[in-house]
């Protein structure tokens, strides 16, 4: 059966479902807020910026016309940065151990010497050169691949500008930090070679960043409370549409076309019904035969139609 519901209708549900709407809010907000808290694994991201810059020429339409080619093929950069070709070899650089030097190498020291037999100064090594030394530190990450970094790894850029941003989003600040520098340090040492030019500085070095970029609590708290809200409103809206119990009498009247034949009000709740029909022949009897009728008896309002 078609129903509508109209404004007022609304309201009332509005009224009647306010305090559900309340606690479901609440508890939407709280349950949104701390299972995010507990199940999703916040993300941090460290930035690190290159320019795009080549030598300026002394023509003023020369220099504006390289800035502008410079600005354009930052859309080719960001696209190399996100190949194998540049993230392989950082997975490789962060994967693998490292050789670090624990002492630099010294040159022979040499002295002169005055030679009786001969007559004339000699050159002799006073101390030996000394080789460096190097101790093999072991690897950073593990189980790193490109397709990982693939993942972590955006590049953004600003209208009209030669500087872009290499972004990157992790679980761990400190290895969001050293992915972004690799992948800008490894970026400027093979973009020479890939497309014979040398135009790409680093302008500013990553670091670790503690506060974490995802999930956003707040919004996820005030998402849950919405939601609570709206499903408390729908579940009271739903009860009125489906409620099929007579509200008042022009219903009858109106809708159903029957006859109202009168209203029975409404008895106060009886424990014994014996004892209420023994007490009522009682009080009939007496009012009959003429007795007290002011004996107090359990009374019951009546009206018979």
């Amino acid at each position: 059966m078609n129903k509508q519901i109209d404004l007022s209708q609304l309201w009332n549900v509005f009224k009647r479902s306010f305090v559900a709407m309340i606690v479901l809010g609440i508890i939407g907000m709280a349950v949104a807020y701390f299972g995010a808290k507990t199940l999703i694994a916040p993300k941090y991201e460290s930035d690190t910026s290159l320019l795009v810059n080549r030598k300026q020429d002394d023509n003023p339409n020369m220099q504006l016309n390289a800035q502008q080619a410079d600005i354009q093929i930052i859309n080719t950069y960001k696209d190399i940065i996100t190949r194998p070709v540049v993230l392989q070899a950082v997975a490789e650089e962060l994967t693998s151990p490292r050789r670090i030097v624990t002492k630099k190498a010294k040159k022979a020291v040499y002295g002169t010497r005055y030679n009786a037999t001969t007559g004339l100064r000699e050159q002799y090594v006073s101390q030996p050169a000394q080789p460096a030394k190097y101790k093999l530190e072991p690897a950073k990450y593990s189980n790193l691949t490109s397709g990982d970094l693939a993942k972590m790894v955006s590049v953004s850029t600003q209208q009209n500008s030669q500087v872009f941003t290499v972004s990157v989003k992790d679980t761990d600040p400190v290895r969001a930090r050293d992915v972004a520098n690799g992948v800008a340090k490894v970026f400027d040492s093979k973009i020479a070679k890939i497309m014979s030019v040398s135009n790409v500085s680093i302008v500013s070095k990553a670091t670790a960043n503690s506060t974490p970029v995802s999930p956003r609590l707040r919004i996820l708290a005030l998402v849950g409370l919405a939601l609570g809200v709206f499903i408390a409103f729908v579940w009271g809206l739903i009860r009125e549409m489906t409620d099929q119990t007579i509200k008042d009498v022009d219903f009858i009247t109106d809708d159903l076309g029957l006859v109202n034949l009168g209203i029975v009000n409404y008895v106060q709740h009886m424990r014994d019904m014996d004892e209420v029909i023994a007490a009522d022949r009682m009080t009939t009897d007496k009012d009959e035969t003429g007795f007290d009728s002011q004996m107090k008896f359990p009374q019951r309002s009546r009206r018979r139609i």
